[in-house]
Formats: C-alpha cells, sequence, structure tokens
C-alpha cells in the first residue's frame, strides 16, 4: 500500500495518505451529520451536524495516527527501522523494514497501538462523561462519546489474533517467546488467523440466517 500523497514527517517517521482514505471520511461524516447527531440532539441548524461530523472524521483519523506512530516510535526504540505510516480505506499500517530481534521487542511494538486506542478511548469516555455532567451542548457530548467508543472499538479489533492485526503479532510473540522458535510461532499464529476467520464467517452465516435471509422474515 503506497501513499498518494505524503503529510510530513513526525518524530522523524514519514506519514502518508492513501486516496481511499476519502472514502471512509465521508462515510463517517456523512453517517454522523445525517444520522446518529440529528436522531440525538434534534433541532440544530444542519450546518453544525456538518461541522460536528467532519470534525470527528478529523479527529478519528488523528487517533488512528497516534495508533500507528505509536509502533512507529516504539519499533524503532528497540531496533526496528521503520520505513512509513500509511492512512488507508481499513485503518493505517506502519510499514517496518526489518522483524523485531526478540519476542520481548515484538510483544512491545504490537502492544502498544492497541495500548494507545485503548488509553484514548477512555479519554473521550471521560470526556464526555464530564461533558454531560457540565450541562455541554449535547452535540458536543455525541462526538466525544462517539470518539470514545470507536478508539475503544479499534483496541479490540485490532487485539483479534489474526494477521495483519496487532493481536496476530501479539500471538506470534507470545508462542515465539514459549517455543524459542521464531518461525513455529509465525505458523502458529497464522494458523490462529485462519481459524479466527473461519469462525467469524460461520457467525455471519448464522447472523444472516437468523435474520431471515435475503429480505425473508427471521426467528423471534
Amino acid at each position: 500500500m503506497r501513499a498518494t500523497f505524503t503529510l510530513g514527517r513526525i518524530a522523524g517517521v514519514r506519514v502518508g495518505v492513501h486516496w481511499s482514505v476519502v472514502l471512509i471520511f465521508a462515510v463517517i461524516a456523512i453517517g454522523l451529520a445525517q444520522g446518529r447527531l440529528p436522531d440525538a440532539d434534534p433541532g440544530r441548524a444542519r450546518v453544525l451536524y456538518w461541522v460536528a461530523g467532519l470534525a470527528a472524521a478529523v479527529v478519528f483519523f488523528v487517533s488512528l495516527l497516534a495508533h500507528e506512530l505509536a509502533h512507529a516510535v516504539v519499533a524503532r526504540r528497540n531496533g526496528v527501522s521503520v520505513d512509513d505510516i500509511v492512512l488507508w480505506l481499513l485503518g493505517g499500517v506502519a510499514r517496518l523494514k526489518s522483524e523485531a530481534s526478540n519476542p520481548g521487542a515484538e510483544l512491545r511494538i504490537a502492544g502498544v497501538g492497541p495500548l494507545v486506542s485503548l488509553v484514548l478511548g477512555g479519554i473521550f469516555a471521560l470526556g464526555a462523561w464530564l461533558l454531560h455532567g457540565a450541562a455541554a451542548p449535547e452535540l458536543l457530548v455525541q462526538v466525544t462519546g462517539w470518539l470514545a467508543g470507536i478508539n475503544l472499538l479499534l483496541a479490540v479489533f485490532n487485539a483479534l489474533p489474526a494477521a495483519p492485526l496487532d493481536g496476530g503479532r501479539l500471538l506470534r510473540a507470545l508462542l515465539w517467546w514459549r517455543t524459542g522458535d521464531r518461525l513455529r510461532a509465525t505458523a502458529g499464529a497464522t494458523a490462529a488467523g485462519r481459524a479466527l476467520g473461519w469462525l467469524l464467517i460461520a457467525l455471519g452465516f448464522v447472523l444472516f440466517l437468523r435474520g431471515g435471509g435475503f429480505g425473508g422474515s427471521g426467528s423471534p
């Protein structure tokens, strides 16, 4: 995945953006401006919903950048060279030029991203709670609450043990530490990721059937 254009360097790491970011940015902004925000706080001027939706999308991508930047910074501190960070349709990726030298380094590099997202989710959740208690405008409370939820979701999703998610690398680090063999650890993490993929497919199929398939009536 190559960047369409470069934003610059942060902490010495080149940061780029792929054109597909525009699509998810639009989905987030439109979904908030025309869906969640008017439903949660009706009666506002339409322009306010759009401003809030666009602001939430921008802050989300800043949060995503913080997630990937954490990977890059910790990787460099553990002797792993970093090519760049690219934000794209499905999130972001810190492209590393080499492998970690030991399981501990792999664990730190992989784990810091979800940890940053978890911390950001907690900060936004606390902010939403404080804003609500201070009787702040509901639109601001809703945007802050959404940012809390999406960062927590990002942390949980990335912790799933499936490549190329961070959880797959965390599992590989644990298996590497346990077996002392990087290749066996990689194979084990790959197998776990494949199993999780099939499990998610099966779960989706079950939910599809319970929903009645294509337009059919589902079970109560």
